[in-house]
């Protein structure tokens, strides 16, 4: 049996489906690239999660059918040897780590890409309990080996050359992917259920990455100066914590609604996106909005927001609070400066001239993630 690749057949592994960044930009890739006629497959760990109904019909779906990730790597190495895709791709660092152990033992000519979208300095601080601790010595170790390590943003491609040493010309900077029109005409599906006010909108998982503690926080004092409400759209462990806070505060006109497929009919009806965000790769989210011309307002957690707000910055800057930076695209400020995202969030509110200069701006800046251009900067890689 020949043992040439399928220069037509794209493969995708996913540890499940659990409504992350890295997860929706897989599925995007995939659809991506069966809309370009390649065989498509995407490999699942597990179908746990929120996205399995934005699978694109055009994808085959595998389950691995195993009990612990690193059961995966012997049914993914019978899979390449049957099915000889061009490439396959993986997002998380577990997923990540299978692939390159698979590249090593598979001996096949299938391309292993491995996609990072986080900073490995506020990653490996997540790692806390036993389990977890070799995790970044198997990354330091095993990522070389994989034909391209992918970075969603300049800033990720940079630390893990600071951080972990890798060669420069082993990384690839390729933004996440975006099917703009499919986007805009989303934004026009829904029914507003909500009041005709100022709307401040946050989307998110509700855990402590996105710190919405503090976006409640800045909404209560907003609050007390003008009429608005405060929407977040979100699943996660702390929605009874911020249930509380939200009581404890006495607050009206906060809704915590559930994760939505749709989140962009609440982008086009809001008037600013705040991102409070503790640390971040390259948010879909602000991609998303702004791709709506919703004016963004973002904390400078260390990566894409600043990346996409001030494109001709230094990426290694962070503010420190008390500082704002009205930037080309939006506004950054401090992690954890209720003050000053108060204070930005009401000259927003006032300043519909403002608004409307950051919507075009933004709109213009989002253009260069249209699912096409991103595809073909893959397509260079294979």
């Amino acid at each position: 049996m020949s043992r040439e690749i399928n220069s037509k057949k794209a493969t995708f592994f996913l540890i499940g489906l659990y409504g992350g960044g890295g997860e929706k930009v897989v599925l995007d890739l995939a659809k991506g690239f069966s809309l370009q006629g390649y065989d498509t497959d995407l490999l699942l760990f597990s179908r746990k999660g929120f996205l399995e109904n934005q699978i694109y019909e055009g994808i085959n779906t595998i389950d691995l059918d195993v009990k612990r990730i690193f059961f995966s790597i012997f049914p993914i190495i019978k899979y390449l040897r049957r099915e000889r895709p061009i490439f396959i791709l993986g997002t998380s660092e577990h997923a990540n780590i299978v692939l390159v152990l698979v590249k090593l033992f598979s001996r096949t000519k299938t391309k292993v890409f491995v996609r990072v979208g986080m900073r490995f300095s506020d990653l490996f601080k997540s790692y806390k309990k036993k389990r977890d601790r070799m995790i970044p010595f198997l990354i330091r170790i095993l990522y070389p080996y994989a034909d391209k390590i992918i970075a969603n943003s300049q800033n990720v491609s940079l630390n893990m050359q600071e951080i972990l040493k890798f060669k420069k010309d082993k990384i690839e900077v390729i933004y996440n992917p975006k099917f703009i029109d499919e986007i805009r005409e989303k934004s026009k599906q829904g029914s507003w259920n909500f009041h005709d006010k100022f709307t401040i909108l946050g989307v998110g998982r509700l855990e402590k990455q996105k710190d919405f503690a503090t976006l409640i926080r800045v909404f209560a004092l907003v609050k007390q100066q003008i009429d608005t409400q405060l929407i977040i759209l979100g699943d996660g462990g702390q929605r009874k914590e911020l249930e509380d806070l939200i009581l404890k505060l006495n607050l009206k006109d906060v809704y915590l609604e559930n994760f939505t497929d749709n989140p962009y009919f609440y982008m086009a009806n809001s008037n600013v996106l705040v991102s409070t965000s503790l640390w971040e790769g390259f948010s879909n989210v602000l991609i998303e909005a702004g791709i709506l011309g919703l004016p963004i307002i973002a904390t400078d957690c260390g990566s894409g927001s600043r990346e996409l707000l001030a494109p001709n910055s230094d990426f290694n800057k962070v503010l420190e609070k008390g500082s704002i930076e009205y930037t080309d695209n939006g506004i950054l400020v401090a992690k954890g400066d209720i003050k000053k995202i108060h204070e930005v969030v009401l000259k927003l509110a006032k300043d519909e001239d403002l608004r409307i200069v950051y919507s075009e701006k933004i709109k213009e800046r989002t253009e260069m993630f249209e699912i096409k251009k991103i595809i073909k900067k893959y397509k260079n890689l294979i």
